[in-house]
């Protein structure tokens, strides 16, 4: 019975392992694609990359909530069989461990990328300026248009700072 928990915890981490490894390569793909390409298509991708970056975190914190919630769930079964069994309680469960290291390699995965959002503030700013310009903004003076992008760029980056 437990080497079927085993063997289905080494398949999940595999498939974990595989999906994060084809998320990088698409994201080495995309960012050699943004080098090849012109002005326009190069704001294009950048905000499709922030786009991708904040369903990233969120995705991201979303797992973490989720994680937890399943040790939770599962220190209060193995206590409760520990009491059954009336054995001793030490707190230290392997699948809890696996799931601190997985919590705590997510929040580093979240903090690289709101880091790269941050690098990426200006150039953000002014694809939104451009954006904004092209979407009926044109009657606004730069210093508007900076200002509008520059709060809606900020917003994202304080959402995900929640």
């Amino acid at each position: 019975m437990c080497y079927v928990f085993m063997s289905l915890e080494v398949e999940q981490s595999e498939i974990r392992r595989r999906s994060r490894e084809a998320q990088e390569r698409a994201v080495e793909v995309r960012e050699s694609k943004e080098k090849e390409m012109d002005p326009e298509a190069q704001a294009a991708a950048t905000m499709e990359r922030a786009d991708f970056l904040v369903k990233e975190v969120k995705s991201g914190k979303q797992q973490v909530q989720n994680i937890m919630l399943h040790m939770q769930q599962v220190l209060v079964a193995i206590q409760a069989l520990r009491q059954q069994l009336q054995l001793q309680t030490d707190g230290s469960v392997s699948s809890v461990e696996q799931d601190k290291k997985q919590i705590e390699t997510l929040k580093k995965k979240i903090i690289v990328h709101k880091d790269e959002l941050l690098k990426m503030k200006e150039e953000l700013i002014n694809t939104q300026v451009e954006e904004i310009r092209k979407g009926g903004g044109a009657g606004l003076s730069d210093a508007e248009l900076r200002a509008k992008s520059k709060e809606l760029v900020e917003r994202i980056i304080t959402e995900l700072g929640e």
